[in-house]
């Protein structure tokens, strides 16, 4: 149960009653250093006809990272698809986003994901990455 208010403008705090000093009172990233932020991008997709030619492989959108994140991913409003999933995704075995609406996910530390599309050209894929407590994985007990 998390009790009291950590105040405003701070973030990624957690006040734990009957503990002194108190644990969990860092913010996300105090022990590493890397200060928290988010990533916006926008990757061009390939065509799934593509990959395989000449070497290329499906577009990576989100890298692998220890760090547990949530990806929110905007697909264009097009006739056509873009399929999500993992390195050897295809139009057959990947999740097709929604067209024109946001899609989030939750990545566990290390998990990437990987997109193709069924258009005959590119199309462009808005990817928004940002690291997140999960499970209280990431805090320090004191």
């Amino acid at each position: 149960m998390v009790v009291g208010n950590p105040g405003p403008g701070i973030v990624g705090v957690r006040a734990t009653p009957a503990f002194t000093p108190t644990p969990n009172n860092e913010p996300m990233g105090a022990l590493t250093g890397a200060p928290v932020r988010t990533t916006l991008r926008s990757y061009q997709i390939i065509p799934a006809s593509a990959v395989g030619q000449g070497g290329r492989e499906a577009t990576l959108i989100v890298p692998p990272t220890a760090s547990n994140r949530v990806a929110i991913l905007l697909a264009p409003l097009v006739a056509f698809r873009i399929y999500i999933g993992g390195s050897g995704v295809t139009p057959q075995t990947g999740f097709a986003l929604p067209q024109g609406q946001p899609y989030e996910t939750i990545l566990p530390g290390l998990q990437e994901i990987y997109a193709v599309t069924d258009a005959p050209i590119y199309l462009a894929l808005q990817v928004q990455v940002a690291p997140i407590l999960y499970a209280e994985q990431q805090r320090k007990v004191g």
